[in-house]
């Protein structure tokens, strides 16, 4: 998951808008499956307050997992929270024409009906209903704005 800067993670930015075929697919876009690395997979995890989806390329996902390890010893609730998570995740793959099946349980949770939004949000890409989807309301941040509009 790096680009052009060796080492750098990738970064997703910009939003696009599909449609969920007979078959509850949709296309991934082709200038984010260059951005995600060698792998065709994507981990899908329901956001427990948002109806949106996180989604993390493999080498994302890596990564949060070597933090996770290198972070020390787990007690019982970390592991049950870790469980929980996890369990309502999937993987995701796409096919030579860049489609992804998206599971039942987590168009559900997103309330898609036909349309779907992705959403490049850095290092993991959100995915949206158009109907829970807002970008016309944006919150204000001191801090997103500093990040993005601040000095050098």
């Amino acid at each position: 998951m790096t680009d052009i800067v060796q080492n750098t993670p990738a970064l997703f930015v910009g939003s696009f808008t599909h449609s969920l075929d007979a078959k509850r697919r949709m296309i991934f876009p082709s200038s984010w499956r260059s951005l995600a690395g060698e792998s065709n997979q994507l981990f899908a995890f329901p956001h427990p307050d948002e109806k949106c989806l996180y989604l993390y390329t493999a080498a994302e996902m890596k990564r949060r997992l070597d933090a996770l390890r290198n972070g020390g010893a787990l007690d019982r609730t970390d592991e049950q929270a870790i469980r929980s998570i996890t369990a309502g995740a999937e993987m995701l793959v796409w096919d030579a024409q860049g489609r992804i099946r998206i599971g039942e349980n987590l168009l559900a949770h997103v309330e898609a009906k036909t349309q779907l939004v992705l959403v490049g949000a850095m290092t993991r890409i959100e995915l949206w209903s158009v109907e829970n989807f807002d970008l016309a309301l944006p919150q204000a941040s001191a801090t997103a704005e500093n990040v993005f509009f601040g000095g050098y």
